[in-house]
């Protein structure tokens, strides 16, 4: 049994306890917002619903996890230190400044930002080599997914360390060869956004469009053939003829974004808001989180 300081309670540091907990750790989780905290129990019941477990290894796992408002309780015990706090490097940096503050030089540190430089996450720390990028996916405690990068000072023997003890709990962890911005999975996933917002400016369709080709065709295969096999398997000839004709007219925008930034000056920030890139009646949010959860369970199953 590891201990585990978790800084952030919310979206991902909850499932993270969850995971961590029903792989037999101890998880002391903190967070500033009182109603977080008070919220945390439902949320962790219902991230054991959705795993599958047992009343008897619930129940375990419950135990194994203590929420405290305050961080000092959250970090004396722990031999991890895991930051999920809000993708911002200024909220970063204040954290681990916090985290080193209150533990000894050789604790690691655990980041799950998901698209910022580790390097740069790293830079305001008195021990960077202590960093580890431990990008863990949503929902983490269903996502076997993990992706671990080093940061330009980070030890080596930690991230051996960090995919060891994620490899004892199921997970399927990756190794990045450096850092970079987004590690592996957000690079390929927003620059799928990045072409498809670009469609819709240019008025070739409309969002909607988007989502029903995605989830009717290539969407179908992806989790069972990934993109590079696909390319084998086709054939690296076609692919070539494939990539020569089209790339040229690929979007290749690096912002800003003029369709999303309209949407936003207009207050249609998404679901939040009732309106977005598409419209959200009452009810539609609870769909698409039961339809999410309900393929990525399908697929786990399946053995893909």
């Amino acid at each position: 049994m590891a201990r585990f300081g978790i800084i952030g309670a919310g979206l991902m540091g909850h499932g993270i306890a969850v995971a961590l907990a029903s792989g037999g750790h101890q998880v002391h989780i903190h967070d500033s917002d009182p109603a977080t905290l008070d919220s945390l129990p439902g949320r962790i019941g219902t991230a054991l619903r959705l795993c599958g477990a047992s009343e008897e290894a619930s129940e375990r796992a419950r135990s194994l996890i203590t929420a405290t408002p305050r961080l000092t309780e959250a970090l004396r015990p722990a031999e991890f230190v895991i930051e999920a706090v809000p993708e911002r490097l200024s909220v970063k940096h204040e954290v681990i400044a916090a985290v080193e503050a209150a533990v000894s030089p050789d604790v690691p540190v655990w980041s799950n930002t998901s698209v910022l430089s580790l390097t740069e996450v790293g830079s305001v720390m008195r021990h960077p080599g202590r960093l580890v990028g431990v990008h863990w996916w949503n929902p983490p405690h269903l996502i076997p997914l993990v992706e671990l990068a080093p940061s330009a000072e980070t030890k080596p023997k930690l991230v051996c360390q960090a995919e060891e003890l994620l490899g004892a709990l199921g997970k399927t962890t990756v190794r990045l060869h450096r850092d970079v911005p987004g590690f592996i999975g957000n690079r390929l996933q927003f620059a799928l956004l990045r072409e498809a917002l670009n469609l819709v400016r240019d008025n070739v369709c409309d969002a909607a469009t988007i989502d029903t080709v995605v989830r009717s065709s290539f969407g179908l295969r992806l989790a069972s053939v990934g993109p590079m096999e696909n390319a084998d398997y086709i054939g690296l000839d076609l692919t070539r003829s494939i990539l020569t004709s089209l790339s040229p007219s690929l979007s290749t925008a690096a912002g800003p974004f003029p369709g999303l930034d309209e949407l936003l000056a207009d207050g249609h920030r998404g679901m939040a808001s009732g309106a977005g890139l598409l419209s959200w009646p009452p009810g539609r949010g609870e769909d698409v989180a039961h339809r999410l959860v309900a393929g990525i369970q399908r697929n786990l199953e399946s053995g893909t």
